[in-house]
């Protein structure tokens, strides 16, 4: 049963959904998160799992994005003003049922003020909101999850803190040992010493004598337990560089050539023109058009997004623009997430259209 539910718009809030709903499911598990991929939004399956929820005190989480409330309806004025706005059913029929409303706001948004809400969704201005950040995402990702976790909704594994590591048995007997032979060790320095205090008249030769005995008992009892330090980790080896050119290949055989440049964490996306001729909704989109006097013979696609490491893996995740050919656009937005494979040779994930809300396999290569 799903505890943790998530609300976007999905014009420009699908990357960032996404990219929660995959971490959220692996802390909670996939049972914990309802996403609704299939875009029925606000529609009979979401109010059937609020429902479905209600003993465990579901939570909404609620992406303000501009979209959100900038977002216009094809009659006019602000989408979310109007009663058949997918998102504002999800969040009044969370609310009538007794969910918990908590919003996040992405990178550049703030709290919107009472004003700038319709009167049914003014409740949001009080409601306790977090961020959600790409540059700072592991970071409110801890605050979102710590939240959660005061709503008692906790992870699978507790991430309160790291835990601090056991030292293993031989470390143990070694340091027992090193305890018991500093002790002995020490009386017998002080055993010295109260020799030389009662007996000043010993001769010299029989002190150093004393005191190499000491010395040498003190280096055998360092080769029987050394101490114990911290254990050397072997160095890992660096992650692929998913940097320069790759070659896209479809299911047909096709290939087009990719370039990523990457900067720090930051990558950017860009394709070769390809003609529309090559994927039937781009050569039905380029005839819808034809007639407004838009001419649509190529398509490539330009982006800016994130680098990041998932177990020192690269992962690519950038949300795209698809213009024409000269780069007149946007014909279409989306986003690109991408995984390299161990190698670094291969990456493969998913394009995901907003305009067809579909998403289509990707593979890419360095060399065709």
């Amino acid at each position: 049963m799903s505890r943790i539910f998530i609300s976007y718009r999905s014009s420009d809030g699908k990357k960032d959904a996404d990219r929660l709903c995959a971490d959220l499911s692996r802390l909670y598990g996939d049972d914990q998160v309802f996403f609704d991929k299939q875009d029925l939004r606000g529609g009979t399956a979401w109010r059937s799992a609020i429902v479905a929820a209600l003993g465990g005190k579901p939570v909404v989480l609620l992406l303000f994005t501009p979209d959100l409330l900038g977002m216009q309806h094809p009659e006019g004025g602000r989408r979310i003003d109007h009663e058949d706005d997918p998102i504002r059913n999800e969040v009044l029929s969370a609310r009538q049922h007794g969910a918990l409303i908590v919003p996040l706001f992405t990178e550049g948004m703030v709290a919107p003020t009472g004003a700038e809400l319709p009167e049914p969704l003014r409740f949001l201005k009080d409601a306790h909101g977090l961020k959600l950040r790409t540059e700072d995402w592991a970071t409110d990702l801890a605050k979102i999850v710590s939240d959660l976790r005061g709503h008692g909704i906790a992870p699978r594994d507790d991430l309160n803190g790291a835990a601090v590591p056991r030292r293993t048995f031989t470390q143990r007997v070694q340091r027992g040992l090193m305890w018991v032979g500093a002790f002995f060790v020490s009386l017998f320095v002080l055993g010295l010493l109260v020799s030389a205090f009662e007996d000043d008249d010993e001769p010299a030769s029989t002190l150093a004598s004393d005191a190499a005995t000491a010395e040498a008992l003190f280096r055998a009892l360092q080769a029987i337990a050394p101490p114990a330090g911290p254990v050397a980790t072997p160095r890992l080896p660096a992650p692929p560089d998913i940097a320069g050119l790759w070659w896209s290949i479809d299911p047909e055989n096709r290939r087009l050539r990719v370039l990523f440049t990457v900067v720090g964490t930051t990558v950017e996306l860009q394709t070769d023109p390809f003609p529309v001729s090559w994927y039937p909704n781009w050569q039905a989109y380029a005839q819808g058009v034809r007639s407004q006097g838009l001419v649509v013979n190529e398509v490539r696609y330009v982006g800016s997004g994130v680098l990041s490491h998932v177990m020192g893996v690269p992962r690519i995740e950038v949300p795209y623009r698809a213009v024409t050919g000269d780069g007149r656009g946007p014909l279409d937005t989306g986003s690109v997430v991408l995984d390299a494979s161990a190698d670094g040779r291969e990456l493969t994930g998913q394009l995901w259209s907003n305009g067809e809300q579909a998403g289509t396999p990707l593979r890419l290569v360095r060399s065709p």
